[in-house]
């Protein structure tokens, strides 16, 4: 009795944190969309990076208050999503030794990732460029590996279809190789969509472990 009411409630659990993420993904999509909306002189969706929706000024060179504080907000609440995320991801890999600590060290890291996104829209590029870059570069260290080593305990785990674990390796290479071109040159004219791929691809990525678990809810 004890032990069949711990395990519904731990279900209960995952399924809040399921939708809770789902939702804030949703939200973050539609306010950074919200932001380039309302950015002062035409935001170039191809052309200008996440980063300067977050800009105190815009290229343009009126006030961006508005714009930034959608951007605030939209990467406050997908980081704060994420962090019960790869908690309750965690309980999906327990077959084996090796999907257990692949699945502990990747929601250790992810769970960094989150303060160091948040911290990415809390120092603005115009004005605190080098904290700025060296955030974002320590949030796409860590996501990605967190993502290499849920994707491999995927593979590991006779349950899940090895599918998913290709599809989560490719999302990832995706991303990873976006991320790295657009910080090798990030003035080339491809730098900012190159950093919008790997952005969705990493949102993408995680509906493949969101999934696997709603599957596993009763």
């Amino acid at each position: 009795m004890g032990i069949k009411f711990f395990v519904s409630f731990f279900k209960k659990i995952r399924r809040i944190t399921l939708i809770l993420t789902i939702f804030g993904i949703l939200l973050f999509l539609v306010l950074t969309f919200l932001a380039g909306f309302l950015y002062p002189g035409d935001y170039d969706y191809f052309g200008y990076y996440f980063s300067d929706l977050g800009a105190i000024t815009a290229r343009n060179g009126e006030s961006n208050s508005i714009s930034r504080t959608l951007y605030v907000v939209a990467f406050t609440i997908i980081a704060v999503a994420f962090i019960p995320f790869w908690i309750s991801i965690r309980s999906l890999f327990d077959e084996s030794n090796k999907e257990k600590n692949l699945s502990t060290l990747g929601s250790i890291f992810g769970v960094l990732s989150s303060p160091c996104m948040i911290g990415v829209a809390l120092f603005p590029m115009d004005v605190y460029l080098d904290i700025h870059f060296s955030l974002v570069l320590v949030f796409v260290t860590f996501f990605i590996l967190a993502s290499l080593l849920y994707s491999i305990a995927i593979i590991l785990n006779r349950k899940y279809s090895n599918y998913f674990g290709i599809i989560a390796f490719i999302l990832l290479v995706i991303s990873l190789v976006a991320s790295a071109s657009s910080f090798t040159d990030p003035n080339a004219i491809l730098g900012a969509f190159l950093q919008k791929l790997a952005t969705y691809g990493f949102i993408l990525w995680t509906i493949i472990p969101m999934y696997l678990g709603w599957c596993k809810l009763p």
